[in-house]
């Protein structure tokens, strides 16, 4: 069940990443698409600007200029325009460069648009491919499920609970030693004076910040809630969209997966946590929670559990982020 559980939200991840990519190559269709009929209307207007002149040049009936000369009443009087003719040439030598210019520009955006288009082609088989393994291995988590008594069930989840408990307290005796014990603080600093050590943060948390308290306050009220793998709530979550959703009401808007979440904001430490930053784990980068102070993080954790708090180093810790 755990190794399944990984499988989903690391695949849950790719889906997101691939939601997002999505996005980006719609709106750059979207802006080919403007250009593509800004491009034709520039298209038709030297085209139309040619036609003209060609037709102004049929009406003069398009005689070579010696002909014109001899057959002129004043010769003199003609070549003395000569030069007029000369600039019409270019003009004509002009327009047909001009449409030939932007008819080019045209056909490399249209170019442009079919790579685009086919992005997003490979983009959605890649977002059925991913949401075809999620929902395999949600299945075969529920063919296990299905399989054990509900007495196995019970035995399993009691264990999980007290693996958490047994953590938490080593992680407890480990701030009263530090507390106890002055000097650990100080051969954690470098000589420049900053904290260069990678422990777990202690438990003298500052409280939360105003925008940072809202942040922790949402999350902590979806205690209990299910965890849905491309869920971001109301009453179901995945741990990208619980994160996005309570830092939106801080009014921070954060992207939809968490390897995008880590580069909103400061990066800080692990021994720089404060409530409300945000905690990522695994690498490559697939699972995110909320620090919420005391070595504590809120989070939704995997398919077949909840929301619920726990130990900020219950998994491979890849970085922290504070969005705001």
């Amino acid at each position: 069940m755990d190794e399944l559980g990984k499988e989903v939200t690391k695949a849950t991840e790719r889906y997101h990443q691939a939601g997002e990519q999505l996005e980006e190559v719609e709106r750059r269709l979207e802006r080919a698409d403007n250009a593509i009929t800004k491009q034709e209307e520039r298209v038709a207007a030297a085209s139309a600007e040619m036609a003209g002149y060609a037709a102004a040049t049929y009406q003069t009936g398009g005689i070579d200029p010696t002909i014109r000369t001899l057959l002129a009443d004043d010769p003199v009087g003609y070549l003395a325009h000569a030069s007029i003719l000369d600039a019409y040439a270019r003009q004509q030598a002009q327009q047909i460069e001009n449409v030939t210019h932007e008819s080019r520009e045209l056909e490399q955006i249209k170019l442009t648009a079919d790579e685009e288009l086919a992005r997003r082609t490979a983009i959605e088989e890649e977002i059925e491919e991913e949401r075809a393994a999620i929902e395999k291995a949600l299945a075969e988590a529920e063919e296990i499920l299905d399989e054990l008594e509900e007495e196995e069930r019970q035995r399993l989840e009691e264990e999980r609970r007290q693996r958490e408990l047994e953590r938490e307290r080593e992680l407890e005796r480990e701030r009263e030693e530090r507390a106890d014990d002055p000097s650990r603080g100080d051969n954690d600093r470098g000589n420049d004076g900053q904290d260069d050590s990678d422990d777990d943060p202690g438990g003298d948390d500052p409280p939360p910040s105003g925008n940072a308290q809202a942040v922790v306050d949402f999350a902590m009220a979806q205690r209990g809630d299910p965890y849905k793998w491309g869920a971001s709530g109301p009453s179901a979550w995945d741990c990208s969209g619980l994160t996005m959703m309570a830092w939106r009401q801080a009014g921070v808007s954060l992207p939809r997966s968490s390897s995008s979440q880590i580069n909103v904001g400061t990066r800080v430490s692990r021994s720089q946590l404060q409530p409300g930053d945000l905690v990522f784990y695994y690498s490559p980068i697939s699972h995110v929670g909320i620090y919420i102070g005391n070595g504590q993080i809120v989070h939704a954790t995997r398919p077949g559990d909840v929301v619920r708090t726990g130990p900020v180093d219950s998994m491979p810790f890849a970085g922290a982020s504070r969005p705001g």
